[in-house]
């Protein structure tokens, strides 16, 4: 039983080894994952959406790694009571720039910046028997959304699990009076990538 338990520890090891991304390197990941956005707004609570696309990382060193990329996010949020339901539904195109530091084999921490322009935004509700209808809001709203992304990862056999909050600084919607609330995008995304050396 020892033999055995020590063989695996080896062959575990082994694979945590061959997670690991030499430094000098360059790789390119592909990835897709689920979002779990909200706006702050008063009531209103986190609408799921998907997010795909792509980062590119060069691995400095044993410990850092710097990494960018480009996202498309379905954010917004949502709102029901009763028969009335209210969402609003916003597409953005995220370009996340982190830096990754790798503090365990295959678990990286990351925080950076994320610049992120707004694609289209939707407000759609539904009041029962009293019919539903939606609008395009996308004037009403920034064109440019501004965030720090916060995070972790685990890479295992050059599949990457990782999970994400994006921290809304900018307003989400324009200024409509003093009294209003503008909004800020609040995201959770869990995501799965597959890491090519280039």
């Amino acid at each position: 039983m020892k033999k055995l338990l020590l063989m695996a520890a080896i062959v575990l090891s082994s694979l945590g080894v061959k997670a690991q991304t030499e430094p000098g390197t360059f790789t390119l990941m592909p990835k897709v994952g689920l979002n779990m956005a909200t706006l702050g707004l008063d009531k209103y609570k986190m609408k799921a959406g998907a997010v795909a696309g792509v980062e590119a990382e060069y691995r400095a060193t044993n410990l850092i790694g710097v990494s960018a990329g480009v996202l498309y996010s379905m954010q917004g949020t949502r709102w029901s009571e009763g028969d009335y339901s209210d969402k609003y539904l916003m597409d953005y195109i995220n370009i996340p720039i982190l830096a990754n530091f790798y503090v365990w084999k295959g678990l990286s921490l990351s925080v950076g910046i994320q610049p992120g322009f707004l694609v289209s935004a939707k407000n759609k509700w539904d009041e029962g028997e009293d019919g539903d209808g939606d609008i395009d809001i996308k004037d009403g709203c920034e064109s440019f959304d501004f965030s720090i992304p916060v995070g972790a990862s685990y890479e295992w056999n050059d599949f990457v699990l990782g999970v994400r909050y994006n921290i809304g600084v900018t307003d989400t919607f324009k200024d409509v009076d003093e009294d209003s609330d503008n909004g800020k995008n609040g995201v959770l995304a869990i995501t799965l990538g597959y890491k090519f050396a280039l």
